[in-house]
């Protein structure tokens, strides 16, 4: 599978809400940064658990993807988040690097 596939995958597991097939395109040790570095999860159980409880809240939630470049093995989304119970729209960009078949690091920012 390609970097771009990847990304693909874990976009479409998103937005049916299958939390494992979703945690099954990261690494086990996955770094999950708010943009530039402030680390918000360094596993996939944190994360898993944060994926869990945020579909909970926002069952409707789904990720639309506006552009998508990449190079090599990083993948850059724009995005834009809809469907969530606050009725919000979040705006978002995405950076994955892969790394053996599996994502290791994600880059988001976000208004």
């Amino acid at each position: 599978m390609t970097p771009e596939e990847l990304v693909q995958e874990q976009l479409e597991a998103y937005n049916v809400q299958d939390l494992q097939r979703f945690v099954a395109c990261f690494s086990e040790d996955v770094q999950v940064y708010k943009f530039p570095n402030l680390l918000q999860y360094s596993d996939t159980i944190n994360f898993a658990n944060h994926y869990a409880k945020a579909w909970a809240m926002n069952p409707n939630q789904k990720a639309i993807v506006n552009e998508r470049m990449s190079l090599g093995n990083l993948v850059i989304d724009k995005e834009k988040v809809i469907g969530r119970a606050s009725g919000e729209v979040v705006q978002v960009i995405a950076m994955y690097k892969v790394e053996g078949g599996k994502i290791t690091q994600v880059f988001f920012e976000y208004e």
